[in-house]
């Protein structure tokens, strides 16, 4: 019996043995009931405010500052402020002796608003679907990886109405360097297809941050 107990023990122990950090650019769930990140780089510094929900969903509120193209390419203000609600879902989950990974999906409405040029305004509304993995390789580090679609349709003072559909391919590094804090890196690159006054193209799209997610003291 003793060692029946003491072999469950292990296997329990076992099995959350790669339980990397937290993820709130990944797929994988939050443990804490709540959550915070703050990130900066290219095109924009941000800050999110995330929470557990039910079931498989977690979900945040932002706001962010953007002086680059929002989605990585064309739709470019030269300075502006936006608002958005990533909704992530929880779809799928593979433990191994070695790692875990985690996938999900994520819908991210959101709306922005500034200048395109000096007395220029401009208004970008977005709708962006990514598929977020997380890939626990040791019990503090997760890479993230998956891809993500930002539809942007604005419109630009003089200009008329502008969009811009970039694919972004994801790859990301997530630390657990301490009890309540998990710093990151996250690169987003891919093709970028701009369209508006009866005219298309395409060009590179990216996006680059670093920052750090951290939960709350009182999060359980």
């Amino acid at each position: 019996m003793k060692f029946v107990t003491t072999l469950l023990l292990a296997l329990a122990v076992a099995s959350t043995a790669f339980a990397g950090p937290q993820s709130t650019i990944g797929g994988r769930r939050l443990d804490s009931d709540m959550a915070h990140q703050v990130r900066t780089g290219w095109p924009s510094t941000s800050y999110e405010w995330w929470n557990k929900g039910k079931g498989k969903l977690d979900w945040a509120l932002g706001g962010e500052l953007v002086y680059g193209p929002w989605s990585g390419a064309w739709d470019d203000p030269r300075i502006a402020f936006a608002l958005y609600a990533p909704l992530r879902f929880h779809l799928w989950e593979n433990q191994r002796p070695n790692s875990k990974t985690d996938l999900g999906i994520r819908f991210t409405p959101g709306l922005m608003a500034g200048s395109a040029a000096v007395n220029v305004a401009t208004v970008v509304s977005r709708a962006e679907i990514a598929v977020p993995v997380t890939i626990d390789v040791n019990p503090k580090v997760s890479i993230v990886t998956g891809g993500a679609i930002p539809i942007d349709l604005g419109w630009v003072e003089n200009v008329g109405f502008v969009g811009a559909i970039p694919l972004l391919f994801r790859l990301g590094l997530e630390i657990k360097a301490g009890e309540k804090t998990a710093p990151f890196v996250l690169m987003e690159v891919g093709p970028g297809f701009g369209f508006g006054q009866g005219a298309s193209s395409t060009s590179l799209a990216a996006r680059i941050w670093a920052g750090t997610t951290f939960w709350s003291v009182r999060g359980k």
